[in-house]
């Protein structure tokens, strides 16, 4: 057990002097003489006070400072040193060496002692030089605290007294003599046995293996600075080590020595199947990652950015690669970043690139060289890079990324290589399915609108309907037809030639293709006829709708249908509402046709809805021209 900090603290002051902050008494003013006006000794304080280290450099913050401390001697005089005064003292608080070339003073382990002195350091050990030591009383040594090596390895317990437990290694013998003290975690410390009593130790019992308990002091000894390794503990008598089990026998030895070689036979031949393991399952995962990066890119219609992520995914996840990109260029001749993806997801904001590159930045090797001053800030190094090659050139590239400098190992090689072919062609197919799916959209759209006014024509239209009015059954409700004819068509034709006239539907086909929303479904029928079927349920709502796309057709000015001409038209409508006029598409067109008609009889420029269910035929009642 250590000696409580408040005994030591009793201790001292049953001596009559105090701890810290004290000063000598000073003698009546009348009885003062020259002799006492020498300076003031500084006060006294606790060792602790005087190895302050603040910074951490392993010098103490007060060296060559003068200072005053007390404590109890644990290393007696004529122990470390013949000729001169050297011992080690300890308070509570901590421990130093007291030192003094010029003074052979003896002082006895127990002695509490009074120092005077500079702070200095002997190779690393902090003492006070030129100690002014005297004697003030007697106190019980402090006890020694129990630690493992790794703690008696640092500063922490500088000076104190401590007891270790480990097995002996290597002995050295000079003037004085040195025990390699073995730890269970695998640290060493050594026992420093000083020349003046090395001679009273019987080494034999210490022979390397025995296994010991070893109370001392420590110290440290290192000849340059940091001082911040070499640390040894001082023991300075036989009673200060006590053998706990000898050591084994030699016939245990050379069992130990054969039982390891036979463990590194055995740890070799393991290594080589480990090896042989590795290389098998390195290939295993290279043709897994084959396999898989076949199946996903021959599956049909992804389009370029899939392509490139299920690349990317695949081969990180099968741990080909750190990480991955894919870039390409686009129709602009920029090459761009298409995906991205890594092993540990802190790594995702690192594969950023910024701005696409131009071609010129990756003309030759400068694609490579943008690439790694890119990635250089973000803390990764360039693996490799593999341009993704096609008939018609370079698509774009393959990079492969990891966050420490290092060579691709040949199995990476040979999965990048292969899997950069894969990737290219199914790219290319990608493309080449991208342009054929654009030119049969286009030819349909070509086959289901009107060319000159880009509205859906009447085959669309039965097409649309043929799905919609079951739907509408099933809901009961939800279209309106609005029939829209513009009004007087004719005579723009005659009076402006038809060139003016297809350019007035060509803008009237705009409004109501402006005015439908994604729901609706805006038809060019024939001639100057239109019709909108709309998502509404409720008369009011076709109605307004209705009279909105009429406002804004008779408030639109068609200057460039006529030169020097600001010409205005107006349209019909007609409107009928599915449940209300009819539930199927014939019987619609036909209500709507002759609600347009009504609108046409009672002046144009109108909306009229349907009355009635409609009557059989086309022809308007009363025979009112659709004009």
């Amino acid at each position: 057990m250590r000696l409580p900090h408040l005994s030591i603290a009793l201790i001292l002051l049953c001596t009559g002097w105090p701890l810290v902050g004290a000063s000598a008494p000073t003698a009546p003013s009348d009885r003062a003489s020259s002799s006492e006006q020498r300076e003031a000794p500084p006060k006294l304080e606790t060792i602790d006070k005087l190895l302050v280290d603040r910074d951490r450099d392993t010098v103490p913050d007060r060296k060559n400072e003068l200072v005053r401390t007390r404590g109890v001697v644990t290393v007696p005089s004529g122990v470390m040193r013949n000729r001169a005064l050297q011992l080690v003292i300890q308070d509570e608080r901590g421990g130093i060496v007291l030192f003094n070339e010029r003074s052979n003073a003896e002082f006895a382990a127990g002695d509490v002692v009074e120092a005077t002195g500079k702070v200095a350091q002997f190779r690393g050990a902090v003492q006070l030089r030129d100690a002014e030591v005297r004697r003030i009383g007697r106190a019980k040594v402090p006890e020694s605290e129990g630690l493992d090596i790794r703690e008696a390895n640092s500063w922490t317990h500088m000076g104190h007294r401590v007891r270790l437990e480990g097995v002996t290694g290597e002995l050295s013998l000079d003037s004085f003599g040195l025990l390699e003290l073995k730890g269970a975690n695998g640290q060493s410390i050594p026992l420093f046995i000083p020349a003046r009593v090395v001679d009273n130790f019987n080494w034999k019992q210490y022979a390397p293996g025995t296994r010991i308990q070893a109370t001392g002091v420590v110290s440290i000894y290192k000849p340059q600075w940091p001082y911040d390794s070499d640390f040894q503990v001082v023991v300075t008598s036989p009673q200060d080590i006590e053998v706990l089990s000898p050591p084994p026998p030699a016939w245990q030895s050379w069992v130990l020595w054969g039982v390891a070689a036979a463990a590194a036979l055995l740890g070799l031949a393991l290594l080589v199947l480990h090896m042989i393991q590795s290389r098998n399952k390195a290939r295993e995962r290279e043709l897994a990652t084959l396999s898989a990066l076949s199946t996903a890119l021959s599956t049909p219609d992804l389009p370029e950015e899939q392509l490139a992520r299920s690349a990317c995914d695949i081969l990180t996840a099968y741990g080909i690669v750190d990480a991955a990109m894919v870039q390409a260029f686009d129709d602009r001749g920029y090459l761009r970043q298409l995906a991205t993806s890594a092993s540990d997801p802190s790594l995702g904001g690192a594969l950023d690139l910024g701005e696409p590159m131009t071609a010129a930045e990756t003309m030759g090797g400068a694609h490579q060289l943008q690439i790694e001053a890119r990635i250089a800030k973000q803390g990764l190094t360039l693996l490799a890079v593999h341009p993704l090659l096609a008939p018609s050139g370079t698509q774009g590239f393959l990079v492969a990324l990891s966050p420490r400098k290092r060579r691709p190992s040949e199995m990476q090689e040979r999965t990048l290589l292969a899997s950069v072919k894969l990737l290219a062609m199914a790219l290319e197919n990608s493309k080449v399915q991208q342009r054929a799916k654009l030119e049969q959209a286009e030819l349909q759209q070509l086959v289901i609108t009107d060319e000159l006014t880009k509205l859906y024509n009447r085959r669309f239209l039965d097409e649309y309907l043929r799905v919609q009015i079951p739907v509408a059954r099933r809901r009961g409700g939800g279209l309106a037809f609005l029939a829209i004819d513009i009004d007087h068509f004719k005579r723009i034709n005659d009076t402006w030639g038809h060139e003016a006239g297809d350019r007035v539907l060509a803008g009237v086909a705009a409004q109501i293709r402006q005015a439908s929303r994604s729901s609706d479904l805006p038809v060019r029928l024939g001639g100057e006829e239109f019709l909108a079927v709309v998502a509404e349920a409720e008369p009011a709502g076709a109605m307004v709708f209705a009279e909105r796309l009429r406002a804004s057709i008779e408030s639109q000015i068609f200057d460039a249908a006529v030169p020097g001409e600001s010409l205005q038209v107006t349209v019909s409508i007609g409107v009928a509402l599915f449940g209300l006029h009819g539930d199927d598409g014939p019987t619609l067109l036909r209500a709507s046709d002759e609600a347009m008609y009504a609108s046409k009889r009672t002046g144009r420029n109108r909306v009229t809805l349907a009355t009635q269910p409609a009557t059989t035929g086309r022809t308007a009642p009363g025979g009112v021209p659709a004009a």
